[in-house]
């Protein structure tokens, strides 16, 4: 059950639009964009008690990545929410990766057209 999407390319580009002087910003806000779209249907997704785990979830603001963050050190459970703990009988209830994996077409295609519109913007094409 993967969840990550390889970007061939993207190191390369953020290196590009460096050296044009770039500070990424735009790639960082068009991936915190898309990792709030992942974030938002996890958080519809994480099992609920208290409501404590699921108002973790957040996205990440990284230049490289669509990225998300759940649990924190007074939450940390929420690895064994997604992924189980046998020896517990913990069962998995995967939230995180079923949210990117359900929204692994539209993400791909959103971030191949934030892609385009900053080689675009920068006249790389």
């Amino acid at each position: 059950m993967a969840a990550a999407i390889e970007v061939k390319g993207i190191k390369e580009l953020n290196r590009t639009l460096l050296d044009l002087g770039s500070d990424l910003s735009d790639l960082k806000d068009a991936n915190e964009a898309l990792s709030k779209i992942v974030a938002n249907r996890a958080a519809a997704l994480v099992p609920v008690r208290k409501g404590t785990l699921k108002g973790t979830i957040k996205s990440v603001r990284s230049p490289k990545k669509v990225q998300i963050a759940a649990g924190s050190s007074s939450v940390p459970y929420a690895p064994i929410i997604e992924f189980g703990w046998a020896k517990r009988n913990i069962r998995p209830q995967s939230y995180l990766y079923r949210a990117a994996n359900e929204l692994r077409d539209e993400i791909k295609t959103r971030f191949a057209n934030n892609i385009s519109d900053l080689i675009k913007k920068h006249n790389l094409d």
